[in-house]
């Protein structure tokens, strides 16, 4: 098989019921686009009682296509796919969260896309309903604002999403370098960045994956650790964000929020005036960033 036909599926898992992680292998496994290998690293701890239940449940499925990789240590989720990437085999990559889902045509929709593109192209995103399954309720995210060269753009807000969203160019996240491990969060957004810096990107319109939120241990429930990746992300584009004043202000405005939550309001006070000062017509992202100071915040 031509390597650049074969697209590498990475799915961490880290202490996840071998249930639901069997939902998201399923998913990948049932795509129409069968040229695949798929890559399970398992980054829970040692005492995790369930790694032997996960290690038979991806035996039993009997596809050859899958590999299971067990690290020894908990190394966290940048690691875990960092592992992914360099066992990855494909011309393209693509990463699945242990809990989400992707629709059967998901692969192959943007790969047809990538191809249409052209060489240059490093990343083909799509649409995704975010499912709370507590309710069963779903809600489409809103479409890509921006397509091509969209730097400036992203790094006002990630509309690109989380990492099971995306379809990448294996030689292109090779140029780029792989996930962060000294983010805190904000890992997917960051590596977002990076590859807009260098190459354009599209996206497929519909929704073509599922993004479960159940209230449990995604790293946004996490308040210190998201403060402390977004201040990081902020750091690593501080020549950028300088030379920019409205992003440098809607970067600020979207830390407001978790600084409340967090209750550093002084911080908070102090970010929300700077962005008020930096762009004062950010009319929309100054008033959402003022009602987290007046009141109870919501933080996606």
């Amino acid at each position: 098989m031509n390597p650049n036909d074969l697209i590498s599926v990475v799915i961490p898992t880290c202490r996840r019921d071998a249930r639901i992680l069997k939902r998201a292998v399923q998913s990948a496994l049932n795509q129409t686009h069968t040229a695949i290998e798929l890559i399970v690293v398992d980054d829970s701890p040692e005492d995790f009682a369930g790694r032997d239940e996960v290690r038979r449940m991806l035996e039993g499925l009997g596809d050859n296509r899958v590999q299971y990789i067990r690290h020894e240590t908990n190394q966290g989720a940048c690691a875990a796919r960092n592992t992914g990437i360099a066992r990855a085999r494909g011309g393209f990559l693509a990463f699945l969260d242990d809990d989400d889902e992707w629709l059967p045509d998901k692969l192959e929709k943007q790969l047809w896309l990538m191809n249409e593109r052209g060489a240059d192209y490093a990343l083909i995103g799509c649409g995704s309903w975010t499912v709370d399954d507590a309710t069963g309720l779903r809600r489409p995210r809103k479409p890509w604002p921006a397509r091509g060269r969209v730097f400036d753009r992203l790094i006002l807000e990630n509309f690109i999403g989380s990492t099971s969203f995306p379809l990448m160019r294996k030689s292109c996240l090779t140029d780029v370098g792989p996930f962060d491990p000294l983010m805190k969060s904000a890992q997917d957004y960051e590596l977002w960045l990076r590859i807009a810096r260098n190459y354009p990107m599209d996206f497929v319109e519909e929704p073509l994956a599922l993004y479960h939120v159940d209230g449990g241990a995604r790293i946004s429930t996490n308040v210190q650790s998201r403060i402390e990746g977004l201040e990081r992300l902020n750091e690593l584009h501080r020549d950028y964000l300088r030379a920019h004043p409205r992003a440098l202000s809607a970067r600020l405005d979207k830390l407001v929020p978790h600084y409340v939550r967090a209750g550093q309001r002084e911080k908070a006070r102090r970010a929300f005036f700077q962005a008020l000062r930096l762009s004062p017509l950010a009319a929309q992202e100054h008033l959402s960033a003022l009602r987290c100071l007046l009141g109870k915040p919501s933080v996606p």
